[in-house]
């Protein structure tokens, strides 16, 4: 039981980061990626999407880590 428990202890947990895009419709979009620490694979949740303001265009497609507390 105590061996199991010291593996459990071990593993390394998921992160979270701040991800913005442009999609199909031209709108600048933010969200938070829920990356999994065991295959790395994203869910991204919260989305917000707007378009931008008249004579403008959304930036790059960027990827930052969520600040620590």
């Amino acid at each position: 039981m105590a061996a199991v428990l010291l593996l459990v202890g071990c593993t390394q947990s998921d992160r979270s980061e701040i991800v913005t895009w442009t999609d199909e419709h031209g709108r600048a979009c933010t969200g938070v990626a829920v990356i999994d620490s065991e295959d790395n694979d994203r869910e991204v949740n919260s989305i917000d999407c707007d378009y931008p303001p008249e004579g403008r265009t959304p930036g790059r497609t960027t990827s930052t880590p969520l600040p620590r507390k």
